[in-house]
């Protein structure tokens, strides 16, 4: 083997090492993006599935538009939702967002608090007031 063969070789070697070192960078990107954003996205997605396979006549749901009403009827698609007493429309199982829980007047998570009943006038009658003395 020459000595120029062999200077070659030496070459290939030392760019070998800083090749592997320039793979570290993007592999730490991908694995950090997979954790930042694909992972949550898809437990965000299995969360709403099993929202929607759980809906069951009785429940009171908000769908995406943020209409709250009671499930009358479900079924593989579709959701029937009875807005007002005898009002009642089809809506995909995709549109209901969360199960509202009765019990707090919450969702189930807590994350929102109950309204507060509207407060009363300090006058004590309904009549505006009228700006003479």
């Amino acid at each position: 083997m020459s000595s120029g063969s062999l200077a070659l070789v030496l070459a290939a070697n030392n760019k070998s090492g800083s090749s592997a070192l320039s793979w570290l960078f993007p592999l730490i990107l991908v694995v950090g993006g997979y954790l930042l954003f694909v992972r949550p996205a898809r437990a965000r997605q299995r969360k709403a599935m099993d929202t929607r396979n759980t809906i069951a006549p009785g429940v009171e749901v908000v769908t995406t538009a943020g209409l709250i009403a009671t499930v009358v009827e479900s079924d593989d698609e579709t959701v029937t939702l009875e807005i007002a007493p005898g009002v009642r429309s089809r809506f995909l199982k995709q549109a209901v967002v969360r199960v509202v829980d009765p019990a707090a007047g919450t969702e189930p998570d807590g994350s929102h608090e109950a309204i507060p009943p509207e407060s009363t006038t300090e006058q004590g009658d309904d009549t505006p007031p009228t700006g003479q003395s």
